[in-house]
């Protein structure tokens, strides 16, 4: 459809329709996380933000690319919470333990502030083909900006393979962990479980450095 171009009552039509879009997405996170994407329709989605249908259709083409974008918006807000804390800590001079508590626990602490986000990035996801789609892609991104932050962190000469499959494992089992907790199934309080997973990083770690200079040994 057209796009509207001029100002309206000093706001430009670019920021007009940039606030409707957020709170589309506001209103799909709301409603998506208590119903699901199955049971979500276009005009109830619109009905309860208060928009006309034709706002819905100048930002999205249908329902599976709101989901998608809004698993993307979640995905990059994640992502900067976590690139913010490794910053502010490696600021501080933190060593690598302390660095991983510290970045852990506002990533850890991001995703079960507020439930929801979790839900959506990593369960409801799946029941919409482009946000499940988008899922994987988050979940491949999330492992590709560890990998390479841990490259530069360790000063590392070049990639190796394994910093990937590392950061993959890391990256899908810390999901895998901070799912169980928020169902009730791991007995631990926010700072063991940011503590433990922690430890298992820098396990991890530690492991991979160890392996890579084996390897370089025996080259």
């Amino acid at each position: 459809m057209t796009q509207p171009t001029r100002p309206f009552q000093g706001e430009s039509a670019a920021s007009r329709i940039s606030a409707r879009q957020k709170t589309l997405l506001d209103t799909a996170f709301a409603m998506a996380s208590e119903v699901g994407w199955s049971a979500l329709s276009i005009h109830q989605l619109c009905l309860e933000a208060g928009l006309n249908k034709r706002y819905f259709y100048e930002s999205f083409k249908n329902l599976d690319e709101l989901a998608a974008a809004l698993v993307n918006d979640l995905a990059e807000q994640l992502i900067e919470t976590g690139q913010a804390a490794a910053l502010s800590g490696l600021q501080q001079g933190l060593d690598t333990s302390a660095l991983a508590r510290h970045a852990l626990r506002a990533t850890i602490g991001w995703l079960v502030d507020d439930p929801r986000r979790t839900k959506m990035l990593f369960s409801v996801a799946s029941e919409n083909p482009q946000a499940l789609h988008h899922r994987q892609e988050v979940i491949r991104k999330l492992a590709q900006t560890l990998s390479v932050f841990s490259i530069e962190y360790h000063q590392a000469d070049e990639p190796h393979a394994i910093a990937k499959v590392g950061s993959a494992l890391l990256i899908g089992g810390t999901i895998e962990i901070v799912v169980s907790w928020l169902d009730g199934y791991l007995p631990l309080s926010l700072d063991e479980l940011v503590e433990d997973v922690a430890c298992f990083w820098v396990a991890v770690g530690d492991s991979a450095i160890e392996l890579t200079r084996k390897r370089q040994g025996m080259e």
